[in-house]
């Protein structure tokens, strides 16, 4: 009978230990899901989120931003940037809805800038195809997207 005792209390050590992990494990996990969908899974060095336009946002620069836009991004960001371009069913991860306020306020525009500028798959790099301003052009674009 105390053999029993003490087989029934080192069972119910083990499940406890197992449940606890188990529960650690979902913990971890969601907390790094978590943290990977706030950061969009971008590793943007603290330099270039400061960095800044070295000229205004006027009617000519978001239009030709705009032109960049339709030409370069429409495809996978979609025509207004809600991440529904058509090439969207080929991307994963799908493209991010970038004229939510969220989407907007959590980056600035050197982050923008730098995100354009390195792409990162299955987004493409643009430093080669479009020059600095016309990069910048397509940031002050993408600021009138947003919604709301």
């Amino acid at each position: 009978m105390a053999g029993s005792l003490l087989h029934r209390t080192v069972g119910a050590r083990k499940v406890k230990r197992k449940l606890l992990l188990i529960v650690l494990a979902a913990f971890v996990g969601t907390t790094s899901l978590l943290v990977a969908a706030v950061q969009d899974g971008w590793d943007v060095p603290e330099d270039a989120k400061v960095v800044q336009s070295p000229f205004a946002a006027d009617d000519e620069v978001i239009a030709e931003g705009a032109t960049l836009y339709q030409r370069n991004c429409r495809m996978c960001h979609g025509e207004s940037g809600k991440g529904d371009g058509p090439a969207t069913a080929r991307i994963k991860p799908a493209p991010p809805d970038i004229t939510t306020a969220e989407a907007q306020d959590r980056m600035s525009d050197g982050e923008m800038f730098y995100k354009i500028t390195v792409g990162k798959r299955p987004m493409r790099e643009f430093e080669s195809k479009l020059s600095e301003d016309e990069r910048w052009n397509v940031v002050h674009f993408l600021r009138t997207l947003r919604a709301g």
